[in-house]
């Protein structure tokens, strides 16, 4: 029990450092809309309700990134759900047809998806028989990216994800569980 304690007790220490030098060495100047993003997480135990939140700041997210080993994302990928297979060209065709307050619907097998695009963002509401629900908000060349149409650097992926502006970008439900990443305004 006390390696445990010291591996976290490690790792948090790390965290701490890591998101004062975040909060030391100042965010790219092409970062003016998102300051962070908070993550609430609220989970129902015992009839008691738990809440934790935190922030990480968007210069820690920044950093992280340079660290990742390509130069660019984009491929041609397939995410299978299931039976059936739910492409980003299957999402990206969705969100062409949707219209406002009229969502595109993805329908493979008992599977249900509803697309719409709100300028360059997409947003993607996917629900399943068990009461879970799944709302992401992504920039549409993170979908096009991942459909083999476009190639995206992390460094624009990050650009446009700060473009998208302030708000939840993604709402995991569970029942009474609830996971909610918010991008925070400057």
């Amino acid at each position: 029990m006390k390696e445990v304690r010291a591996v976290v007790l490690g790792l948090l220490i790390v965290l701490i450092g890591a998101i004062l030098v975040a909060y030391w060495r100042r965010p790219a100047r092409d970062l003016k809309r998102v300051s962070g993003y908070r993550v609430e997480i609220e989970k129902s135990e015992g009839g008691s309700r738990k809440h934790v939140s935190f922030t990480v700041p968007m210069t820690l997210v920044a950093r992280i990134a340079t660290f990742v080993p390509f130069t660019d994302i984009g491929a041609d990928a397939r995410s299978n759900w299931n039976d059936a297979d739910v492409t980003p060209k299957d999402i990206l065709t969705a969100a062409d047809q949707s219209s406002p307050g009229k969502p595109g619907i993805v329908s493979k097998s008992h599977n249900k998806i509803e697309v719409s695009q709100d300028g360059q963002a997409i947003e993607i509401v996917i629900r399943d028989d068990w009461d879970k629900t799944v709302r992401l908000r992504v920039p549409r060349a993170l979908v096009e990216s991942l459909s083999g149409e476009k190639r995206i650097s992390p460094r624009d992926l990050l650009k446009k994800l700060d473009e998208l502006g302030p708000g939840d970008v993604v709402v995991i439900r569970d029942r009474d569980d609830q996971v909610t990443i918010t991008a925070v305004a400057r």
